[in-house]
């Protein structure tokens, strides 16, 4: 494979990986804001150690909320996250369709809004709508097969990588791992082995104590050329 294609498949990676993760934070971060609204402070050091990223630079909670979804200073934010995809979709415009590009700079867009409204929070469902709908667009118009799947592999280890951290869904671990298994068939990107089998064999049954770090490797390192 010539070092541009890998590029691109790449690009196609990482686009799929943000838009999801995009996707999940936000919703995620919504029901904290919710829950937090009558309840007690919501305890963002442990949320931040589940994603590996430092805490230090939160006041509080109320902060971490405000910070970690609309600072384009932090580089984990979740805007800085939408910035990112919309960065890959800019060079992948000819690819992914200016059609489906639009859809990104809608949300990121509406994300900027947002972030100086008076009620931010009930803004972003705009910004999930957005990412739906560049889903689709590219599923209708990405016609060739190793580009859309190579951006699909990227959606599903972003999911597999966020519900590990976060102990999400863990009930549909292994339905994940069925769509990525099936994926994984239709791009030629290269894949560790090893850690394809020990993902298969621990996923299905995650264990948040035992085997939590040894599945974030394996799905972190599954594509060493991506």
């Amino acid at each position: 494979m010539g070092a541009s294609s890998l590029t691109k498949l790449g690009r196609l990676f990482w686009l799929g990986r943000y838009v999801t993760r995009v996707s999940i934070e936000t919703e995620v971060i919504e029901k904290i804001f919710d829950e937090s609204i009558d309840g007690p402070a919501f305890d963002f050091a442990a949320f931040c150690d589940k994603l590996e990223i430092p805490s230090d630079g939160y006041e509080d909670s109320d902060d971490f909320i405000r910070k970690f979804m609309f600072d384009k200073d932090d580089p984990f934010s979740v805007i800085t996250n939408l910035s990112n995809a919309y960065d890959n979709a800019i060079v992948l415009r000819e690819t992914i369709s200016s059609d489906a590009l639009s859809y990104i700079q809608v949300a990121m867009n509406l994300m900027e809004s947002a972030a100086k409204g008076v009620a931010p929070m009930l803004e972003m469902q705009g910004v999930r709508d957005m990412l739906y709908a560049f889903r689709g667009c590219v599923d209708d118009t990405l016609y060739d097969n190793e580009n859309r799947y190579t951006l699909k592999v990227g959606s599903s280890v972003e999911r597999i990588d966020m519900y590990i951290r976060l102990g999400l869904n863990t009930d549909k671990m292994a339905h994940e791992l069925d769509i990525l298994r099936y994926r994984l068939r239709r791009v030629p990107l290269t894949r560790d082995g090893k850690r394809l089998v020990l993902l298969e064999d621990l996923a299905p049954n995650p264990s948040p104590v035992e085997n939590r770090a040894l599945l974030l490797d394996c799905i972190e390192g599954l594509f060493p050329d991506v």
